[in-house]
């Protein structure tokens, strides 16, 4: 499938070939230590969980205006950055690493949604 986006693109077959050769290489190298400060998978997911659920509270709201539900969002990610005892830039830097790392993000996404899940059977959705 990569192949054909490289050759539908109009890319030269060299510098296509060598795209290639490089997402092969990147995907057979071994998985490196995340850099220090770097949120744990577990806690990178509970936190991604409660976002999602503000997003969805913010969008239920149906707001009209949209620097009103920016700043609803907003409060609702300062509430979970004191529930989950953690800044900004802690986050921030972690969601990049991981962001870098698609295995690691699929891992957390999988958590992500087994936590959306059982809150919603439990019908716990709240932060």
């Amino acid at each position: 499938m990569i192949v054909l986006l490289l050759l539908a693109t109009n890319i030269p077959m060299r510098l296509a070939s060598f795209l290639l050769f490089c997402l092969v290489i990147s995907g057979c190298s071994k998985e490196e230590k995340p850099p220090a400060n770097t949120l744990p998978e577990d806690k990178m997911a509970a936190i991604l969980a409660d976002i999602h659920v503000a997003e969805s509270r913010v969008n239920r709201l149906q707001l009209r205006s949209l620097d009103s539900s920016l700043m609803i969002f907003g409060q609702l990610k300062a509430d979970i950055w004191k529930k989950h005892k953690v800044d900004t830039l802690t986050y921030s830097k972690s969601y990049s690493y991981y962001m870098s790392h698609p295995q690691i993000m699929t891992r957390i996404y999988e958590k992500v949604n087994k936590k959306i899940e059982i809150r919603e059977k439990n019908n716990d959705i709240k932060l």
